[in-house]
C-alpha cells in the first residue's frame, strides 16, 4: 500500500509537470545542450547494440518521458516507442510531434507499471526520472518485469555517489566554473521564482519546485542498493559509469579540463537474463 506521503509526492509531481510542460526544454539547460545530447545519443546507441531480443523494430519504453527528449533519440535510432508519464501535459506534447517511427503514449499512475504487460519491451529507458519516484527500488523491479528476456535497462542522469561525499576535485571544478561563467547565468535568473522558492523552503526545507525527492545527503539514489535490487530481479549489470554533466552556460575550456578528473552524474545499463531452453 502506498503511503500518504508518497501520494502527496506523486500529486505534486503531476501538478507541477503539467504546469511546466511547454517550457521544460527552455529551463532545463543541463539536458538541452549539444554536449549532453550527443553524449546521451551515443550512450543509447551503445545500449541498443547490447539488446539480445530478436524483434524488429525494437519497442522502447521511455519511462517518465517528459517533453520527449529520450523518445526523440530512441526513434532516431530506429525504435518504436511507448512514451510514458504521469503528466498529461507532457504526453500532449509527444502526441503533437512527428517521429520517424511509431510512438504511442501511456499515462502512468506514479506507483507501478501495472498497465504494461510482462516481457513486452526490448529496452526500458529512465533518464533523469528515478529521483522523482517515491519508492525507486520498487519501480526498478517493475522495469525488469516488463523487459523481454535479453532486453536492456538504461538508467541515466542521476547523481553519482561522490556528490554526497567529500570530493576536492569536484569542489575545485565548481569554484573555477563559477569564476569562468561570471554573470552569464544571470539571464536564467528569475526574481519572482527565486522568492517563491525561498518562501516554500522556509515552510518546508525539503521543498523542490519540480517535485524532486531523492536529492539530499540523507535521501538520494543509492547505487549499491540499485544494483542489488536489479540483480535479485533477474538482470546482469552490463556497465556503470560516472561522468561530469555538461550544463548550458558552462565554460567549455573549464569543463574539458575537469571532465576526466571528477564526476557528478551516473548511468547504468543492465540486461535481463534470457530464459534457458529445455
Amino acid at each position: 500500500m502506498i503511503s500518504n506521503n508518497a501520494t502527496r509526492q506523486i500529486k505534486h509531481n503531476l501538478i507541477v509537470h503539467d504546469k511546466i510542460a511547454k517550457k521544460y526544454e527552455r529551463v532545463h539547460g543541463e539536458i538541452y545542450n549539444e554536449v549532453e545530447q550527443n553524449r546521451l545519443h551515443g550512450a543509447l546507441q551503445s545500449a541498443l547494440s547490447q539488446v539480445k531480443t530478436t524483434d524488429h523494430p525494437k519497442l522502447a519504453l521511455d519511462f517518465g518521458c517528459g517533453a520527449g527528449n529520450g523518445t526523440e533519440h530512441l526513434t532516431q535510432l530506429g525504435c518504436d516507442v511507448l512514451a510514458c508519464d504521469i503528466s498529461q501535459g507532457f504526453l500532449d506534447l509527444i502526441q503533437q510531434r512527428q517521429y520517424p517511427t511509431i510512438v504511442k503514449t501511456l499515462k502512468l499512475n506514479g506507483i507501478d507499471l501495472s498497465n504494461i504487460a510482462d516481457d513486452s519491451c526490448d529496452i526500458v529507458m529512465a533518464y533523469s526520472v528515478l529521483h522523482h519516484i517515491p519508492n525507486y527500488i520498487d519501480i526498478l523491479v517493475e522495469f525488469v518485469r516488463v523487459l523481454k528476456p535479453g532486453g536492456i535497462l538504461f538508467v541515466d542522469h542521476e547523481s553519482s555517489s561522490n556528490v554526497w561525499t567529500s570530493d576536492s576535485v569536484r569542489s575545485a571544478f565548481i569554484q573555477e566554473m563559477a569564476k569562468a561563467v561570471g554573470s552569464r547565468y544571470l539571464k536564467y535568473f528569475n526574481l519572482k521564482n527565486y522568492l517563491l522558492w525561498f518562501i516554500w523552503k522556509f515552510i518546508n526545507p525539503r521543498y523542490q519546485p519540480e517535485g524532486d525527492i531523492h536529492v539530499y545527503p540523507d535521501d538520494h539514489i543509492e547505487w549499491d542498493k540499485v544494483a542489488t535490487a536489479l540483480v535479485a530481479s533477474g538482470v546482469e549489470i552490463v556497465s556503470e559509469s560516472d561522468y561530469l554533466l555538461f550544463k548550458r552556460g558552462y565554460d567549455q575550456v573549464v569543463y574539458e579540463k575537469y571532465k576526466d578528473k571528477t564526476s557528478d552524474t551516473h548511468f547504468l545499463i543492465a540486461c535481463k537474463h534470457q530464459k534457458k531452453r529445455n
